[in-house]
């Protein structure tokens, strides 16, 4: 099937489903001129550095004038779109890896390959392989990233746990289930997960069907596969959660998004929260709040059509630029100056430790080591990534996420079972593909 889309089909469709040290390069010439930044999504800390940094790239490269605006993540599809439409996109997005095909499918980015050749060997040598994997897309590198966040992870309250007369975290979801009736209490339920129509919310969820051999598309045959049984028994799990007597009220979860989900947790009130692998480092926790975090244990027998796997992962700090950029030097350098360690090294622990880093040399920090050390550990044994798979990518998935997150709101307020809303899901996302991808 072709990747080609129309420019009517995709805004047409898009529209339907709701719309610091620099280490510089030796490039000939240095770059000059303007250039425009957008960034969409990251923690307060994050967003923090991300600006203090922009002041080191400027002093470093005085003939380019940076002009830089931030944007909640979540709008980042439609300001994107909205841009492109207008002739007013920034020269350099930072947006999702998920948004990489639908964005140079339509050609709203180009390969970096084209316009910075000269630095690819450089950032191969600084970014680990898997993760700088993610950035390409039809053997052509249309992102750099920054770091990942991977699907899901459980956060555990420790004293909860053990009150409840367990040593450790559970291993299965079968076990999920019995742990959080056994953590349950009047004023504190056993476990939430966020279940608004949030792209988050829905990758949280993703994570789990993943992992029981669910597809939300395959891509071979071009068919929307929500209804596959993997999916379908995802959905299930949530249902069964909630009829439990173990979460939060259902119209609740389907207010609460991931974040007011996290501090809840934080606050002591709820014993476990199913999240991105980041789960409350953006926002801590109570000092009287012991926790820990694990891979979402999986399901004993997976039960989808296709393989599963570990976890999902993304990078939602992404360095794109524009196909319009009309100053495609400066918007290398920019990107470039990125790729430089001193700046990949902010999320090794310098300071945030909220993201899965995408440096090899952030790997080193102690920072890193003591607040993940598990997850250093499984670095430095290649085990990480080791089955993992990236989030849904392809063109068209907005709309397949948006029928998606539809369903899943109707299972959990019991509206409709998890086969007959994933069955209608699949039938509307279906139609939305076929105008898309033509």
């Amino acid at each position: 099937m072709s990747n080609s889309i129309s420019r009517r089909r995709f805004l047409g469709t898009t529209a339907a489903v709701g719309a610091v040290t620099f280490l510089p390069g030796t490039p000939a010439l240095a770059a000059s001129g303007e250039i425009s930044v957008w960034k969409f999504g990251g923690t307060p800390q994050e967003v923090e550095v991300w600006a203090q940094r922009n002041e080191a790239f400027s002093e470093a490269n005085p003939d380019i004038d940076l002009n830089y605006s931030y944007f909640n993540g979540q709008i980042r599809r439609q300001k994107i779109l909205a841009g492109f439409q207008t002739n007013r996109l920034a020269d350099v997005i930072i947006a999702f890896g998920q948004d990489i095909p639908e964005f140079a499918g339509f050609g709203m980015i180009q390969p970096l390959d084209d316009i910075a050749g000269d630095k690819i060997e450089g950032w191969k040598e600084r970014i680990v392989s898997e993760v700088y994997e993610s950035g390409v897309h039809e053997g052509k590198l249309y992102a750099l990233p920054t770091y990942v966040d991977m699907a899901s992870f459980l956060a555990i309250n420790l004293d909860a746990m053990e009150e409840a007369g367990f040593d450790r975290p559970p291993e299965t979801w079968d076990e999920v289930r019995e742990y959080a009736k056994a953590m349950t209490k009047p004023d504190r339920p056993g476990i939430a997960f966020p279940a608004t129509t949030a792209p988050v919310d829905i990758n949280i969820f993703e994570g789990l069907a993943y992992a029981n051999g669910g597809r939300i598309f395959d891509e071979e045959t071009g068919k929307v596969t929500l209804n596959d049984k993997g999916v379908v028994d995802a959905l299930q799990f949530y249902v069964d959660l909630i009829n439990d007597g173990s979460t939060p009220a259902n119209t609740s979860l389907t207010e609460t998004f991931f974040r007011d989900t996290a501090q809840l947790f934080g606050q002591g009130r709820s014993a476990m929260w199913i999240g991105l692998s980041w789960l409350n480092t953006p926002w801590g926790v109570n000092e009287d709040v012991r926790w820990t975090g694990v891979p979402m244990p999986k399901p004993e027998n997976p039960s989808g059509s296709f393989e599963p796997v570990s976890a999902i992962m993304d990078g939602t700090a992404m360095l794109m630029v524009s196909s319009r950029s009309k100053n495609p030097e400066a918007a290398a350098e920019y990107v470039d100056f990125w790729s430089q360690d001193q700046q990949l090294e902010v999320w090794g622990g310098q300071p945030e430790i909220a993201r899965i880093p995408a440096g090899k040399a952030a790997w080193d920090n102690a920072e890193l080591k003591e607040a993940w050390p598990n997850w250093v550990k499984a670095y430095d044994e290649g085990t990480l990534f080791k089955g993992g798979a990236p989030m849904p990518r392809f063109i068209g998935v907005s709309a397949i996420e948006s029928a998606l997150g539809t369903a899943i709101q109707q299972a959990v307020l019991g509206q409709k079972m998890p086969q007959e809303a994933l069955d209608e899901a699949t039938a509307a996302a279906q139609g939305q593909i076929d105008l898309i991808r033509g």
